[in-house]
């Protein structure tokens, strides 16, 4: 596993060619995804995720059935 220092932030997007429109992200994480108006197909309007968010996106991604899901640092 990736070891960071306390200095990177979490960055997440969701694939929206992948984005499979099961809702896990938004129903696990609703502080950091959202539905795009009129779809199903989710997407993180914010770049960087808050530290307290962190654990709830590793989850969302680790449970995406589509595995659409991209987190960097």
């Amino acid at each position: 596993m990736h070891q960071r220092s306390e200095e990177e932030d979490m960055k997440v997007e969701v694939d929206q060619l992948k984005c499979g429109t099961a809702g896990v992200c938004v129903q696990i994480c609703p502080q950091v995804f959202r539905f795009h108006e009129g779809s199903k197909k989710a997407y993180a309007p914010m770049s960087e995720v808050p530290p307290r968010y962190e654990e709830e996106c590793i989850e969302a991604a680790q449970k995406c059935p589509k595995d659409a899901i991209i987190i960097t640092y």
